[in-house]
């Protein structure tokens, strides 16, 4: 019985995604791949974009948010496109749901597992 207890406590910290967000630009490029392999990660890379260009721009109330929406799915498009990171076999709905996921992620609106159900009641998680 000890022998299962303990596999399911050295199991349980991978449920876990915790991606703290680029805190310079030398560590957004020195670490993409770490980014772009989970949804986890475009939201943090998505923070760090948004915080730039909203702070370049002078943006205020829902335009900052939008801001992150448009910078997300940007991401997930590109990273698509150039067959990169988790979303390089995903469909173009996919792609579009995963970057609106990142973007609720990333505007604080909702965290990572109540995206996962979301996309998982949808029919539409990516199997990693």
């Amino acid at each position: 019985m000890m022998f299962f207890a303990l596999m399911f406590v050295l199991i349980l910290p991978t449920f876990g995604q915790v991606v703290e967000p680029p805190t310079n630009w030398l560590a957004l490029f020195a670490n993409i791949n770490v980014w772009l392999a989970s949804l986890a990660g475009v939201a943090a890379v998505t923070v760090f974009l948004a915080a730039f260009l909203n702070t370049l721009l002078k943006t205020q109330g829902f335009v900052k948010q939008l801001v992150a929406w448009i910078i997300s799915i940007l991401l997930l498009v590109v990273g698509n496109l150039l067959n990169m990171g988790f979303m390089a076999e995903l469909t173009w709905l996919n792609t579009i749901a995963y970057g609106i996921a990142a973007g609720f992620i990333a505007n604080g609106i909702f965290d990572i597992e109540t995206i996962k159900a979301i996309l998982r009641a949808l029919k539409i998680e990516k199997e990693v």
